[in-house]
Order: C-alpha cells, then structure tokens, then sequence
C-alpha cells in the first residue's frame, strides 16, 4: 500500500474527525461528573452547617464530645465556635480549642455572612472544602460553625472515571481504525480500478471496462470511462477505415496516372487522337487527386473546429439563387428540369455565406449526378426558429439501408457509378460538417426510385440580426 495512497489519506481524515469528536467528548464528559460530585459536596456541606446552627441557636450548652459525635457521624470535620470566635468545640486541623479564629473569619461571621473555601491540610496534605456560617440572634453574632469536608475522595473518583473515559476513547479509537480502514477500502476501491482501467486504456486496450454498478458520482465517473472507452474505440476503428478507404481512393488515379504516363513514355498510341485521350486521362485523374487531397484537408479542419468562418448578414435569397445559377448549365446538358421556388420573402440570416453556398452547390451537383431524367426542384421557407431549404430531385432514391450512413466519410451507394462521375465521397460528409459549423441541421428523405430530399435548415434571430445589421 502507497504510503501517500488514497486509503492512507481517507484514513487519517476519518481519524481525525474521529478524534476533533472524541477528545472534547471526553473533556466535557469529564467537566460534567466534576461540577455534579462538587455540586453535590457543595449542597451537603451547606446543608450540614445551616442544620448544625439551628442545633446551636436551640441548645446552645452542646459540648465538644457531642461536635466529635456528629463529626464521626456525618463524616464531617465540625469547628464550633463563640461569640468572640473563641473555639470551643474539639481541635480541627490548626482550629485548636479555645484559640480565637483568623480575625478575617471574625469579621465575616459579625457582617452575618457565610462563606465558602478550600483549605488543604498542611500535615497529609489532604484538601477540603469547608463553609463557615454564623449564628445570628437580634442582629448580633452569638457564635457559628466550620465544616470541613474531604475533597480527596471526589478527586479519586474522578480520576477513576477518567480512567474509565481514556480506556473508552482508547476503545472507540480502535474501532475507528477498524471502521475507518472499512470505509477508506470501500471508498478507495472504485477509484483504484478506474485508475487500472484507465492505465489499460492508456495502453490501448479499448476494451477495457468499469464494473462499478452504484449509481452516485463514483458510478457516473466510471460509465464517462466507459463511454470514453468506446470513444476512443470507435476512433480508432473509424481511423483506420479512413486510411484504408483514403488508400484504396489513392490508389486507382494514381495507377491510372502511372499506367497511362508509362504508355506515353513508351510510345504506346498509334495516333494523335489516342495520345490526346491518354493526355486527358491524366488531367481529369490529376484533377480527381487534387481534389481528394482539397476535399481531405478541409474535412480535417472542419472536424477539428479550425475552418474560419466569415459571419455576416446575408440574403438567402441570393445565396440560392447565385448557387442554381452555377449548376443550371450541368442540368440544360442533361436536360434536366431545374425549378427555384420561394413561398415567401426570406428574412435576413447572420452566417457564412460563401459556406451555405458551398453546401447548396454540393447539394445541387448530387442531385443532378443521380437524376436521369425528370427535376431538381430548389425550395425555401421561414420556420419558426429556422430557414428551411428543400432541394429535392427524381433521381434513382437511396435504399433504406444506406440512409443512416449517408453523411459518412467515403460512403457510396453506387461506388462504381460515383467513381465514374469523378465524386470522392466526401462531398456530403464535408455538408454534414459545415451544417454543423454553422448550427444548423441536415436530414435526407428518399424512397428508392422514387428520388431524394434533402432538408437544410439554418438558423436566424431577427433582432440580432437587425443589430449586426447596423454594426455592418
């Protein structure tokens, strides 16, 4: 076990808490029994001299062998004296009989006063308690009474009880140490296999787990482990179908080009129109490449939040419309049936609008590729929160099955008939990126054979619009 461990510091910190209790527990508990047996002693000596002087102020001829009598009765040390503070009872201590009392004790009997204090015998050196009270008859001392009491006896119990006190404490803190070793493994355990997993995933053993089924804070970190694990895992998993998928596109313009440049080198055409066609060949695999490279590169960026945007107050309006207008010559070529419709005026949105018209050109080019025959149809409209955008085509569908994919890296529903028309398979995938830059969400409805829609909306405000607005 680590000696800076989390066992060890979970246990001193329950240990200490443990003692910040016990420790004055026992202090008070030691205060309360003192003041209740000197409360006690107090109660009963003053009981004693008010009985004793109310004996006296009755039968005043009472001779020393009746004070001894009651001093071995009551246990109890009785000085008697006086009007003149003469002792007249049996000799106590220094309080010899028929010697006067301090003149200050004299004093305080005249003012019809008691007192309390604490004498300690000067021979044993045992300690007492006493209280002295007068015998007042018609405002004048007649005499009064001392009674001593040992304190000795109060001082040993107490010192047994604390005895007692420190054997308990000395127990509780035993059990605490058995307790708090109970409570700091208990505690300390999830932590010590969430810090085990995590090293195993360090490692790369991405399937690793957690099992901490308690549902408090310990059982919601360990699932975010676990959750982080298969994170990771699908990461990875999707990291190397992208350098397998970025490979296998790599790999056929590039033995196209090399294909194709070894029979220019070599002579291999018979004809001018042949080397022309072998030239072109090269070109548009040249063009391919450059594009897969410009179209990677960007999809990186955009994936780690490093593209710039340029947020501005743009004209939907013009947005789409300057978009048709750059795909309408590619849709007169296959005489394709391109509408633009507005149900109603557009409001003003704050975005980038070189970007939305990026993600309409991307958009509209798909929907002209798969279309044979029929209409693209490009509409728009003001949603409570959002601009819908609709564009939506008759082309050949996308089965159900690909539709939870179709915003993936690379994926194709028709690869050959993809690669013939030039696509990368990351055209949509770049879409689904810059919607997302922009705050904005994308869907895609299609029935095979039937055709396509794809949903884009956009989000507005229009009073901060209006404001940045101004500011521009």
């Amino acid at each position: 076990m680590k000696v800076n461990g989390i066992v060890i510091k979970l246990g001193t910190i329950i240990m200490v808490l443990f003692l910040i209790v016990l420790v004055p527990l026992g202090f008070f508990i030691d205060r309360i029994f003192l003041q209740i047996y000197s409360t006690e002693v107090h109660q009963n000596v003053n009981t004693l001299s008010r009985t004793l002087t109310n004996t006296l102020n009755k039968t005043p001829e009472s001779g020393p062998e009746f004070y001894e009598y009651l001093s071995n009765i009551t246990g109890k040390k009785i000085v008697v004296f006086n009007e003149e503070g003469v002792i007249s009872s049996y000799s106590v201590f220094n309080y010899i009989k028929g010697e006067s009392l301090p003149n200050e004790i004299v004093r305080i009997m005249k003012e019809g006063k008691h007192f309390e204090r604490q004498y300690v015998n000067p021979k044993t050196n045992e300690h007492f308690f006493y209280v002295g009270r007068p015998i007042i008859e018609d405002g004048t001392l007649k005499g009064g009474v001392l009674v001593f009491s040992s304190i000795d006896e109060i001082h040993g119990l107490m010192h047994n009880i604390r005895g007692w006190i420190i054997i308990s404490i000395i127990g509780s803190i035993v059990l605490a140490l058995g307790y708090t070793w109970f409570v700091a493994k208990k505690l300390s355990s999830p932590l010590i296999k969430m810090e085990k997993a995590t090293r195993d995933i360090a490692k790369g053993n991405l399937e690793t787990k957690v099992r901490i089924k308690s549902k408090d804070e310990m059982g919601s970190l360990a699932k975010a482990i676990n959750d982080l694990s298969i994170e990771l895992n699908n990461y990875r998993v999707n990291r190397s179908e992208l350098l397998a998928n970025i490979s296998h596109e790599l790999r056929t313009p590039i033995s196209y080009l090399k294909g194709y440049a070894q029979l220019l080198r070599n002579h291999q055409y018979h004809n001018k129109e042949e080397l022309e066609s072998y030239s072109l060949i090269i070109e548009n695999e040249s063009d391919r490449l450059a594009k897969l490279i410009q179209d990677l590169f960007e999809l990186s960026k955009m994936e780690e939040g490093r593209i710039s945007l340029y947020m501005q107050s743009i004209d939907m309006e013009d947005v789409i419309e300057s978009a048709v207008q750059k795909v309408k010559l590619k849709a007169m070529k296959k005489k394709i049936n391109l509408l633009f419709n507005l149900e109603e005026e557009l409001p003003l949105i704050i975005s980038d609008g070189s970007r939305v018209e990026q993600i309409l050109l991307n958009l509209l080019e798909n929907a002209i590729n798969y279309t044979e025959q029929g209409s693209v149809v490009v509409k728009a409209k003001k949603e409570k929160d959002y601009i819908l955008v609709s564009v939506k085509d008759t082309g050949a569908g996308i089965p159900e099955k690909d539709l939870p994919f179709i915003f993936d890296r690379f994926h194709r529903v028709e690869k050959s008939r993809s690669r013939e028309m030039g696509g990368t398979g990351l055209g949509l995938a770049i879409v689904y990126e810059l919607v997302k830059q922009l705050k904005g969400r994308i869907t895609v409805e299609s029935e095979l054979g039937y055709g396509s829609e794809f949903l884009l909306r956009l989000p507005y405000r229009l009073e901060e619009n209006r404001l940045i607005s101004e500011k521009i």
